[in-house]
């Protein structure tokens, strides 16, 4: 497991009755406020790049200060974007 990067994510409130996504690079200790699934995708492609490692792992934390339906609208948004990048 030495040659993966952690990438820690937790889905947080917005400000604004919305989500963003709280991402932690575990090896550079770089920590960002995504506010789409897009802005998640890009942190995790530089978070590769900025590392030496060969592999990766998102890793999911609680998100007590989410709610379900924020927590259920990030699983879809992420499932849909995946789907088209397979899609491409």
């Amino acid at each position: 497991m030495e040659n993966v990067l952690i990438v820690e994510a937790e889905i947080i409130p917005n400000g604004k009755g919305g989500w963003a996504i709280r991402c932690k690079n575990t090896e550079t200790g770089e920590v960002e406020i995504c506010n789409s699934i897009q802005e998640y995708s890009a942190f995790l492609n530089k978070s590769i790049y900025s590392t030496s490692k060969e592999n990766f792992q998102a890793v999911w934390l609680e998100s007590p200060q989410a709610t379900p339906a924020m927590i259920a609208d990030v699983r879809e948004k992420l499932m849909n974007f995946y789907k088209q990048l397979e899609e491409n």
